[in-house]
């Protein structure tokens, strides 16, 4: 496997991109990550090590770098919960991503790789977590052409009382998806989540709630995570793929 790092230069400022693809020339289609709250860290790592080996070209923005190049997390301290200095600080760097910043950010960092020759230039595909996944959201819904693929993993901050609230235009996405929630998911409950799975009855969608999982199953080094979940929503995701990026 191929593994390095670049960096991309965005209108406010550089921001560093993990990419990995397989050996060879390729060209492989291109993967976009994003990462959950607690940023980038061994798990998200693993996640783009884990769609490069199926065979794709993962590329993992640090969507922090306006606040500081890839910042870190005391995750004993985020577990602690509301309240918490470490848990307030998760909370304010989530509040700090800016859809619009988001996806122009990742637009930079498309036009770079497609400089790369390993770099496939057909339908492209995301996978995110967490706040990840609203992002997700927002890219296949403004970019109806380039991406065929998204799946989804305890989708987070993606239904607000605002008339652009993220979870309104994913009925209109075109591109398959799959989002998996977990049924005890403590962070962003299935109540909340409601209008969102609504809207995605709509779409092109395929959906499934992972009975006793809680936020963050699909990470080996959370406590949350749960095998079962993670394992069905890996399949689930490398089989659209499979199915679309072609």
């Amino acid at each position: 496997m191929i593994e390095k790092e670049v960096t991309v230069e965005t209108a406010d400022g550089p921001m560093a991109v993990a990419i990995r693809h397989p050996d060879g020339g390729g060209p492989f289609p291109v993967v976009v990550v994003f990462h959950d709250g607690p940023g980038l860290r061994a798990d998200i790592h693993d996640v783009a090590r884990r769609v490069a080996a199926a065979g794709y070209y993962a590329v993992l923005p640090d969507l922090y770098h306006r606040i500081g190049p890839t910042i870190a997390f005391d995750m004993a301290g985020i577990a602690q919960g509301p309240g918490s200095p470490e848990f307030e600080r998760l909370m304010a760097a989530v509040g700090s991503l800016d859809d619009d910043e988001v996806l122009a950010d990742t637009a930079a960092l498309l036009a770079v790789t497609a400089e790369d020759p390993a770099a496939g230039d057909g339908v492209k595909a995301a996978i995110g977590f967490c706040v990840g996944a609203r992002l997700m959201f927002r890219l296949l819904a403004a970019d109806t052409d380039g991406f065929a693929a998204g799946a989804a993993m305890h989708p987070s901050f993606c239904v607000t009382d605002e008339p652009d609230s993220p979870h309104r235009s994913v009925g209109d996405i075109a591109a398959d998806l799959f989002v998996g929630f977990g049924a005890a998911d403590t962070l962003a409950p299935l109540a909340l989540n409601e209008p969102l799975r609504d809207e995605l009855a709509r779409a092109r969608a395929t959906v499934e709630i992972y009975d006793g999982a809680d936020h963050g199953f699909m990470f080996p080094n959370l406590p949350a995570y749960d095998e079962q979940a993670a394992t069905a929503s890996w399949d689930r995701t490398l089989e659209l793929f499979r199915r679309v990026l072609v």
